[in-house]
């Protein structure tokens, strides 16, 4: 097979994947169009670094070294920006609304960003273990042991978030005139899940 049939067969096949990945980032479609013209062209220059049996975790770990490297020059337009003239910042685009809840994104956003990475490769991108350690640069195994952490580290978050909104939901109860009594029994009561 010639390079070019090669690449069309590489960009039909991971165009939709490439660009899903980049909306569950949370980026708008049209950053994530540009996302993925960019991951696809360093693929077409490097074509010969692509694997041919699994190029998606190759392509994945493009991408995110494009959105990293995005990320960081945004973060330092920011910051020139702010000390140039002071202005509020724009609300980050909610793009993850239907994956999962406002929960679990916050769950998500307070883990490390490595922690948080992983989790959407496995959970949301359907990548195994071994190839989101592809992904992410590090070995299987490696990947393996981070992931059951990270799972662990995701399930105490949304565990104390449950508590939070569970303690929350008793102050307001015994604000509306409800016994002391009640709010022991209410506290005690299993969090909700969130």
């Amino acid at each position: 097979m010639d390079a070019e049939a090669r690449f069309r067969a590489l960009f039909e096949s991971a165009y939709p994947l490439l660009h899903r990945y980049a909306l569950h980032r949370g980026l708008s479609k049209q950053d994530a169009d540009d996302l993925v013209a960019s991951t696809l062209e360093i693929a077409w220059r490097r074509l010969a670094d692509v694997p041919a049996e699994d190029p998606l975790p190759w392509l994945y770990a493009v991408a995110r070294n494009l959105r990293r490297n995005e990320t960081r020059s945004s973060a330092r337009r920011t910051r020139l920006l702010s000390r140039l003239a002071p202005a509020p910042p724009a609300p980050a685009p909610d793009e993850l609304a239907a994956l999962g809840g406002p929960a679990l994104r916050d769950a998500l956003a307070r883990l490390d960003e490595d922690d948080a990475e992983l989790l959407r490769l496995v959970a949301w991108d359907g990548l195994s273990p071994s190839q989101a350690a592809v992904v992410l640069g590090c070995g299987a195994t490696a990947a393996r042991t981070r992931l059951h952490r990270a799972r662990r580290r995701l399930a105490t978050e949304l565990a104390v978030e449950g508590s939070v909104q569970h303690r929350s939901a008793a102050q307001r109860r015994v604000g509306s005139g409800q016994t002391e009594g009640d709010t022991t029994q209410i506290l005690s009561m299993e969090a909700p899940n969130g």
